[in-house]
């Protein structure tokens, strides 16, 4: 009795540890932070990675690099500020496939990223961060959910 409930339990285990395992590798949902305020180096702003999840909104640092393509959502907006990188943000238009087969935003306003400036993208807005060629753009990220 006691091996088979010994082998059970590392069975158990096993399973536990395979199901944390992939729903990781899923992203899912970071937990909603209880802490009574935050405060984040410079260091860590640098870096690309979540920031932390608030519920009704969340924060991230990311980076472009050359070839992203472009975004929209349905079900939260952007504020955004970029923190390095040169390039440029086309807001609004449609996402349609480009002569090359890749996504491209057709009918967008082209604007010349300018280091801590905020922009506003609403929800349903088409979006697209284009770094200049052989470097990369990063920004800080605020979205903010949609209310069901």
């Amino acid at each position: 009795m006691p091996v088979n409930f010994l082998r059970r339990l590392f069975l158990c285990s096993v399973l536990v540890a395979s199901v944390v395992s992939l729903s990781a590798q899923r992203g899912t949902p970071q937990p909603v932070s209880t802490d009574p305020y935050n405060i984040w180096p410079a260091k860590q702003l640098s870096t690309p990675g979540r920031l932390g999840n608030f519920g009704h909104y969340s924060a991230s640092i990311q980076r472009r690099e050359v070839g992203a393509a472009p975004e929209t959502h349905t079900n939260f907006s952007h504020f955004l500020m970029f923190t390095s990188g040169e390039g440029n943000v086309i807001l609004g238009g449609q996402i349609v496939d480009g002569p090359d087969g890749k996504k491209m935003i057709k009918g967008g306003d082209t604007h010349k990223i300018v280091l801590g400036e905020m922009y506003h993208i609403p929800i349903n807005t088409a979006h697209q961060v284009v770094p200049n060629a052989g470097s990369s753009v990063t920004y800080w990220v605020t979205n903010i959910n949609v209310l069901k």
